[in-house]
């Protein structure tokens, strides 16, 4: 990196009144309340609202461009597209900031259900609806109720083409990543911090911790 790519996140506080400056290599580091560090945005409040809605538009222009590609490609591509066009976006870091409140990635998996009906979804029984206008319409359907505009479930379009949702995605990778480090032990410092069971016959079950406000002691420990 150089001198003018350095930044610093720092949570704000009571003390934040009192100036200071950091430095490196007698370089200023300047000060900036958001940052993206491997690909991820990392705010001042690691409430992660920058990122998930950063990449909410990201997945609206990954379906836009879907949407316009769909026709010209094979149905029998058209997972592979989701895969790569919209999934590889949605899933990279998601162990990072999937464990965010329920309410905050619903936009997320808005996107995720608006995509798959583009894809997936009954595109003749949409289109349908709108062939005629509502006045040339048979008498006793002149009035459109709230039935005409429902959306199309997009549960059984995840279970028909065996695609996880946002929140299954981030089980998913996490138990992955668990995986991983229990099998390669690596990173060996966080395989370290791992517990597992003194009995007979259960040397692979994990022990929880029990809980704790000394995280980010232990974790500076870790580095140091």
């Amino acid at each position: 990196l150089t001198s003018n790519q350095w930044e610093i996140v720092k949570r704000p506080t009571e003390e934040d009144s009192l100036k200071f400056t950091v430095k490196i290599q007698d370089i200023a580091v300047k000060r900036a309340t958001e940052t993206k560090f491997l690909g991820v945005i990392i705010d001042e409040n690691l409430n992660w609202n920058a990122h998930i809605t950063k990449l909410s538009k990201k997945l609206s222009c990954s379906a836009g461009i879907i949407n316009s590609i769909k026709d010209n490609i094979p149905a029998e591509l058209h997972k592979d597209i989701y895969y790569t066009l919209f999934e590889s976006h949605l899933a990279y870091g998601i162990t990072v900031w999937g464990g965010e409140k329920n309410y905050k990635i619903d936009a997320l998996f808005k996107m995720q259900k608006k995509c798959m009906r583009i894809l997936f979804g009954d595109k003749e029984a949409y289109v349908d609806k709108f062939k005629t206008c509502a006045r040339t319409r048979e008498f006793d359907q002149q009035e459109l109720s709230a039935e005409f505009y429902k959306r199309e479930h997009t549960k059984p379009l995840f279970n028909s083409k065996s695609i996880m949702n946002v929140r299954n995605l981030y089980v998913y990778h996490c138990a992955n990543d668990i995986f991983k480090i229990l099998k390669f032990r690596t990173p060996i410092s966080i395989f370290e911090l791992l517990k597992f069971s003194q009995r007979a016959g259960k040397s692979t079950l994990l022990v929880t911790p029990a809980p704790s406000n000394e995280f980010i002691y232990f974790a500076s420990l870790e580095c140091c």
